[in-house]
């Protein structure tokens, strides 16, 4: 039976975007943060995806958190920040006998919501 590479490449490609799709974290979340359960798993799903691909790694072990620093209201680097206050915190992906830190900001939205931005720390 002759296969075409076209259908291969295709059905490779379908299936990485499942694998992307659906929910990548059932590793323990640890620590202090000031997310709630629907953020924390937000950002944990974010940082996992950046972790697995930099790492080439399939399998998060577990997360850490910790709070960095509480920025009150006035201070910050966006508008949002700086009108509703935010808090700093790392994360820290354990896979494949790696860490890899991330620096995690939660930022109110006034709205009930909250924002977050992640960037890779060094240490």
């Amino acid at each position: 039976m002759k296969r075409h590479p076209r259908v291969i490449a295709i059905a490779a490609f379908v299936s990485m975007l499942a694998a992307c799709a659906a929910p990548q974290t059932k590793a323990p979340i640890t620590g202090n943060t000031h997310a709630g359960a629907t953020l924390k798993a937000d950002v944990a799903q974010n940082i996992s995806m950046q972790a697995q691909v930099q790492l080439n790694c399939q399998k998060v072990d577990a997360i850490q958190t910790e709070v960095v620093k509480v920025n009150p209201i006035g201070t910050g680097n966006s508008a949002a920040s700086r009108q509703y206050g935010s808090v700093d915190e790392r994360w820290i992906v354990q896979l494949c006998n790696q860490q890899i830190p991330f620096k995690v900001t939660l930022t109110p939205d006034g709205k009930g919501g909250t924002f977050f931005s992640t960037s890779r720390e060094t240490y």
